[in-house]
């Protein structure tokens, strides 16, 4: 369970994701649209989202129990935002639809990565709390010699 001190920081860097992903889109549209950098901006979402996990961990102190909820509390707030906006007010991210569609792929892309590389970090880093002393995680069979 996450405290309310966590839930609030997650909130804000909710908020601020997707401010960030804002400016990024009506900044560089031609990102999305261009099909030579389409796939480059794509591809390069993939450490974009595997940072913003990271940050999402150490800024709100998770433990690797919490990261799912951490990450799952900020994708909700980012995707209620970008639901809006997609819906009411289009424009606000491009100047035709073409670019609304695109950066909307782009969005979910970016969230189907963070959740992706949050599962990853905490199965590791629940691997490694378990078997942390170097000692295997499962006990070993014994061997009886013939």
């Amino acid at each position: 369970m996450l405290t309310g001190r966590q839930a609030a920081i997650l909130v804000l860097l909710g908020g601020m994701f997707w401010l960030s992903a804002l400016a990024y889109l009506r900044g560089l549209p031609q990102l999305l649209t261009d099909p030579f950098w389409n796939p480059l901006n794509f591809a390069s979402t993939v450490s974009v989202a595997w940072t913003a996990v990271y940050l999402i961990r150490r800024l709100a102190g998770l433990a690797p129990e919490q990261l799912m909820a951490g990450v799952g509390l900020v994708g909700a707030v980012v995707m209620v935002a970008d639901g809006l906006v997609l819906n009411w007010f289009p424009r606000v991210y491009g100047p035709n639809d073409t670019v609304s569609r695109l950066a909307g792929a782009w969005l979910l892309w970016g969230y189907g990565f963070s959740l992706a590389a949050a599962l990853l970090m905490a199965r590791t880093a629940k691997g490694a709390a378990t078997s942390g002393d170097g000692s295997p995680s499962q006990p070993r069979a014994a061997v009886t010699p013939p």
